[in-house]
């Protein structure tokens, strides 16, 4: 009987066993890499030529710039995001990439649990008596609002009171009286913190200090506050506001997406510049890198998730917006250095006039796109209507030895030549003095010349004859 009883549980040993070594097999789920449980590694972004790219985009003509990028938006925007996703205290968006989060005196150790919601992550401070939200000053016209969401451990913090500082930190004033949790407030529940932040004046202020003071709160029966070992979780943490167009630096837009799963893993803007850095686990990894010389913003998705997901797009109506663009692959397994070398991902279209006379009346010229759109997707391809009514206006400023104008078409990255139409109304002292229309087919990194007498037609025919379309090479030209 004994023998028999040890065979038995013998050969039970042997299934569980067997199981064990079948079970990590048997996973479906891709997991992303993870910073707050892998080693990172530094990896190095170059931009070839920087120079020669950035150069050429912050020289707009003062006029354009003046009358498209200064003064504030009315509209409020999200300035920063942290959703805390990705496993680090990196904004997921942020208007400079100087914006930072801490804790009792620059402490740094946080860890990352389950968010709201339970599949994102969110994070946890352990003994935190006060947090502090550090974004830079500059580019921000007015704020409007913070928000995100808290809540404690049964030890942790039950109340909380809002701050700000200009001086870094200096001095803080008070924003809201103190805070507390609803007596019911389970500790998987969230506490939804919303605060105005319209009374904060950035008017030479480099940083913006937002301070959350932590205290006991009412326990009412609950477990006895811990300030050594309590935590304080937070999460989908947002900053509204207006920018300030006039003085926002040329960007680069990353997204860093995993190979695997395809879904993203980092993202962000920075100040244009030659190198930067950008923390990663061991991978295998995508990368869409954009540079833009203006203060307004590319068109990017405000959720992007996956390869797929990432499309950018441009307003017609900036005349010198000059945009340019890589995609890359690389594997991370130490830290590393990669050389990128970007392309113009537009064109650009210029009027030369051959009128002899009369182009001294023209005070404005008016252009509309009449193709559809342009929209371009790094990983992906998209067959989505898009729709920009903007109308590109251009004061042209003729005179003796200047009888050309120029705009940049936004178009992507494109493998084959697409048409280009546009409908001109030209002004004279305010009226309409004629209208036509001009097109060609041709693809990005192209410079398109339309070339002959802007007012002829002007008390004939509005119509417009194209005499010579050439297929796409390095320029196209058409005369008219």
């Amino acid at each position: 009987m004994k023998t028999k009883t040890q065979s038995t549980w013998g050969i039970f040993s042997c299934l569980f066993i067997v199981i064990l070594a079948v079970a990590p097999s048997c996973k479906k789920n891709t997991k992303l890499p993870d910073e707050s449980n892998e080693k990172t590694h530094a990896v190095t972004f170059k931009i070839k030529d920087f120079e020669t790219i950035v150069t050429p985009l912050k020289a707009q003509s003062p006029r354009f710039k003046s009358a498209s990028t200064t003064g504030s938006t009315t509209e409020n925007q999200l300035l920063y995001h942290w959703n805390f996703d990705n496993g680090n205290a990196d904004p997921t968006l942020a208007l400079e990439d100087a914006a930072v989060i801490d804790y009792n005196n620059g402490k740094t150790d946080y860890s990352y649990v389950a968010g709201w919601p339970t599949s994102g992550k969110g994070i946890s401070f352990k003994g935190a008596k006060e947090v502090l939200i550090k974004i830079p000053g500059s580019g921000i016209a007015t704020l409007a609002s913070l928000s995100f969401d808290a809540n404690s451990s049964g030890t942790g913090p039950r109340a909380l009171l809002l701050s700000y500082s200009t001086d870094q930190g200096a001095t803080f004033k008070n924003l809201t009286d103190t805070l507390h949790y609803p007596p019911n407030l389970t500790t998987s529940a969230k506490f939804v913190v919303e605060q105005s932040l319209r009374s904060i004046n950035l008017v030479a202020a480099r940083e913006c200090w937002l301070k959350i003071a932590l205290f006991s709160g009412n326990r009412e029966g609950g477990s006895n506050y811990n300030e050594s070992t309590g935590t304080f979780k937070m999460d989908n943490v947002k900053i509204m506001g207006t920018t300030d167009q006039s003085v926002l630096p040329d960007k680069l837009y990353y997204h860093i997406f995993d190979a695997n799963s395809k879904l993203l893993v980092k993202a962000g803007t920075l100040n244009a510049k030659e190198k930067f850095n950008i923390a990663l686990p061991m991978g295998t990894y995508y990368l869409s890198l954009l540079s833009k010389n203006s203060g307004l913003p590319l068109m990017i998705p405000a959720s992007v998730t996956d390869l797929r997901s990432l499309s950018v797009s441009n307003a017609f109506s900036e005349q010198s917006a000059a945009i340019f663009a890589v995609r890359d692959t690389f594997d991370v397994k130490e830290s590393m250095e990669r050389v990128l070398t970007m392309s113009r991902i537009y064109s650009e279209v210029k009027f030369e006039c051959t009128d002899v006379e009369g182009l001294d009346l023209v005070d404005s010229i008016q252009i509309k796109q009449l193709h559809k759109p342009f929209r371009y997707y790094p990983f992906a391809t998209g067959a989505d209507e898009q729709v920009d009514k903007t109308l590109l206006r251009i004061i042209p400023n003729f005179s003796s030895s200047s009888k050309s104008f120029v705009f940049n078409q936004f178009m992507g990255d494109l493998p084959e030549n697409k048409i280009v139409k546009y409908e001109l109304h030209i002004f004279r002292k305010g009226e309409l003095m004629r209208t036509f229309d001009l097109g060609s087919e041709i693809r990005n990194n192209v410079q398109l010349l339309f070339k002959g007498k802007l007012l002829d037609g002007a008390n004939g025919s509005q119509g417009f004859q194209v005499m010579k379309n050439e297929k796409w090479r390095d320029n196209v030209v058409i005369e008219y």
